[in-house]
């Protein structure tokens, strides 16, 4: 990684003081439903915008979900806790992905869709995965944001859509124009944050999982690549995107029913 880039990851501001006592909480095995209501009821912005998470039709709840406690017990402190780090996160880096050629739209209905295919598909599975996977499947593409905003800084961003007009893979052209993958950005930015390490090296390894070097991270990396290969940066599950998941999936002997009922759920919600 370049030393501008270094530079860029860490002129981004902390995470703000709300999302500090949601960690708290959350590092504490013994804290309850009610403690994590209450960490995160301190700052109404978030709790609005969890509300407005909670209630996509992609997680399949027919009732809406009116209070934040009610939504911190449907759909646990995991998942809840990864709303909150998600919505944080966009505040600290702004969302611009245009050097990419993705639009705002399509970069934040791809973060949301991800993180619902993990939840419906994993929370039959292991839910206790979802510590890790599901802020990881919320932030997984943040270090495009930061390339982005360094592309622009350093006038690079006409090279980076030139370098995309001849090679389509994302991860050459990161590599080829700034020295890194965004995926390493991510997990840079997931350190600087003091995230868990375990999660810092989830996200790193999430496009090569047997490159991993623990068992639970190469596992948990397979289920996080099938998300990300599943969903298009418009945020859709095109058939083209399924097929490769499908792929992926077989090779890394998955279970596929559970993936398919996941899909159907955002399907339906569609």
């Amino acid at each position: 990684m370049n030393k501008e880039l270094i530079e860029e990851i860490e002129q981004i501001p902390m995470l703000p003081e709300s999302i500090l006592k949601v960690e708290k909480v959350y590092a504490d095995v013994d804290s309850s439903i009610a403690d994590m209501t209450a960490a995160l009821s301190s700052d109404p912005v978030i709790v609005a915008n969890i509300l407005k998470i909670a209630n996509s039709p992609m997680y399949g709840f027919s009732q809406e979900i009116k209070d934040i406690g009610r939504a911190v017990s449907l759909f646990g402190k995991d998942a809840v806790r990864a709303f909150a780090l998600n919505i944080a996160a966009n505040e600290c880096v702004p969302i611009n992905v245009g050097p990419y050629q993705i639009t705002t739209g399509g970069y934040i209905k791809k973060a949301h869709t991800q993180n619902a295919l993990i939840i419906n598909w994993v929370s039959k599975i292991d839910r206790s995965a979802l510590g890790l996977l599901a802020p990881a499947s919320f932030l997984l593409d943040i270090g495009k944001v930061l390339i982005s905003q360094y592309l622009v800084n350093h006038q690079l961003d006409t090279d980076f859509k030139v370098a995309l007009s001849k090679i389509s893979s994302f991860e050459e052209c990161e590599k080829g124009v700034c020295g890194s993958q965004s995926y390493d950005v991510a997990a840079t930015i997931f350190h600087n944050w003091n995230f868990d390490a375990d999660l810092v090296h989830l996200v790193r390894y999430c496009n090569d999982p047997e490159d991993a070097i623990d068992e639970e991270t190469k596992s948990l990396a397979k289920y996080l690549k099938v998300a990300k290969t599943a969903v298009d940066f418009n945020g859709e599950l095109t058939k083209e995107n399924l097929q490769e998941a499908y792929d992926l999936i077989e090779e890394f002997n998955l279970d596929r029913n559970t993936f398919d009922a996941a899909v159907e759920k955002i399907h339906l919600a569609a």
